[in-house]
This record gives structure tokens, sequence and C-alpha cells, in this order.
């Protein structure tokens, strides 16, 4: 129980977000509906009962077991890097700016509200990671971001020119959105340290990891 609590401490914003969905899974489970149209972004609901979560819940909201496990698991390992290497608080931020962005641009490219999950803040922080990967100072685990990233950018290729249910626009979303903060991140570490990098030296950094791959 004492490394339990420890653990906890330590990554508050990881296990918290990951235990809010696993929650709403489970209710999601025993009401019927009622828990999904409490959370999904509706836009009428948002403006005429100043509903202001619902930009962000949807995030919290998955539609099966292997939707919801293959969601935490990524989001764990990289919430702790973050939680870890940059703190509780920017952890936190990540979750509300990436699934705000990532819920609303799905909503204006498909006008529909019934969707969910955690994907588009997973996309985010790996994006995000992928570029802290590129700092010769960073942990060897931010290199696995770099591979989950490639693999996030052919399915969201597959998705759109598929039929597929999965939210394309979320996607898409949150790791450009990762991929924009990680660089202003990158930028403001590499001026630290007195060294000038400018986008186009970040990105070729990166083709020439993926290239090493």
């Amino acid at each position: 129980m004492v490394i339990i609590k420890e653990d906890f401490k330590k990554y508050t914003v990881t296990y918290s977000v990951i235990a809010l969905c696993f929650t709403v899974f489970l209710l999601q489970q025993f009401m019927h509906g009622k828990i999904e149209y409490l959370l999904f972004l509706i836009p009428e609901r948002i403006v005429d009962n100043v509903e202001i979560w619902r930009v962000f819940t949807p995030a919290l909201l998955h539609f099966g077991f292997f939707h919801i496990l293959f969601n935490v698991l990524i989001f764990s390992f990289f919430g702790q890097l973050i939680e870890t290497g940059f703190g509780w608080v920017k952890l936190l931020l990540m979750f509300f700016i990436f699934s705000g962005i990532s819920n609303l641009f799905q909503y204006l490219i498909s006008q529909s509200y019934t969707f969910g999950g955690l994907s588009g803040v997973v996309s985010g922080v790996v994006g995000y990671c992928v570029i802290i990967a590129l700092s010769p100072s960073a942990a060897g685990r931010y290199k696995m971001a770099v591979g989950l990233c490639l693999i996030n950018i052919v399915f969201n290729i597959i998705e759109y020119f598929s039929d597929s249910h999965v939210a394309f626009g979320a996607h898409a979303a949150g790791l450009v959105a990762g991929l924009v903060w990680g660089i202003i991140d990158y930028r403001k570490m590499a001026a630290g340290t007195g060294r000038r990098e400018t986008i186009g030296d970040i990105f070729g950094r990166l083709v020439d990891i993926l290239k090493n791959r």
C-alpha cells in the first residue's frame, strides 16, 4: 500500500486520468447511454446551458475494452515521462488542451458528437515526446515515441482513406498540437544551452533519426 501511495503521489495526474477513464467506462456499462449523453460534445448544450466540460469529457469515454486498454497503456507510459520530467501542472494542461483541440476538431470535420476516447490526448503526448526525444539529454525512453508517432501517422492515413468510424480528426489534431508544443519547448531548452534551433533543424534531426531506425 505504501508503494502504491508513493507511486500515485509521483504520478498524480497520470493515474487520476486513467482512474477517471475506467470509472466512466464502468458507468457506461450500467447507465445505458446516460453517461455518454452527459459527456458528449453537444454544441447546443454547451452554448445554451454553459456545459463547458463537454469540450473535454469525450476524452474519458471509450467504446470497448481494448479501446480503453490501448489508450491508457500508452498514456500511462508517456504521462509518467512528462510528469517526471516537466511536472504535474504541465501534464494537466496537456490533458485539457489536447482533449479540447482534438474534440473540437473532430466535431468540426464530422459534424457528429457521437465520438470519444483518450486517443487525441495520447496522440498529443506522443507527438510532444517525439520532439523532446531529439534533445541530446533526453532519456532513452522518449525514443519510443518516435516509433509510436510513425504508427500513429500511418494509422491516420489509413483512417482518412477508409470508412473507419475511428475519430481521425481527434488523432490528427492531437498529434499536431503535441508536435507544436514540443517544438516550442525544444527551442526553449536549446536556447537555454546556447544553441539556436530552427524548425528546419528540428525536423532535419527527426528525419535523421527515422532514417537510422
